[in-house]
């Protein structure tokens, strides 16, 4: 029985993840029209997340930060969002993603990172 939550959170990521690779690298999201979750992988991607977590949603491997897969279900949006855009002092993270990003792209990356993790939590 504890697969099945898992089966479906995978197929779930499978489906988004296949979404936006239909989209090529550099073209801009509309956010208005693309589904949250699909611009979310975009903006993961065009951000660099990947080169440094590992998230089996996006396809990364990355070997720096934390393992987004075994983190993702402590988050909320609110503390997500609070963790990208202030991020702990001394660690990797970049601090300027407040910066490079808009408020709607950082809504699409926190809604995919969400949708990606099994057990997070919306609010």
């Amino acid at each position: 029985m504890a697969r099945v939550p898992l089966l479906v959170a995978a197929l779930t990521a499978a489906v988004v993840f296949g979404a936006v690779m239909v989209l090529s690298e550099g073209e801009e999201v509309d956010l208005e029209r693309a589904p949250s979750a699909s611009a979310g992988l975009q903006v993961f991607n065009r951000m660099g997340c990947g080169s440094c977590h590992r998230l089996a949603a996006a396809g990364s491997t990355g070997p720096v930060g934390p393992n987004l897969d075994e983190r993702l279900e402590s988050y909320t949006a609110r503390s997500l969002k609070a963790r990208i855009t202030a991020p702990v002092v001394g660690s990797a993270m970049p601090g300027d993603f407040d910066e490079r990003m808009s408020d709607a792209e950082l809504d699409a990356l926190v809604a995919f990172l969400l949708a990606s993790g099994t057990g997070a939590r919306p609010e």
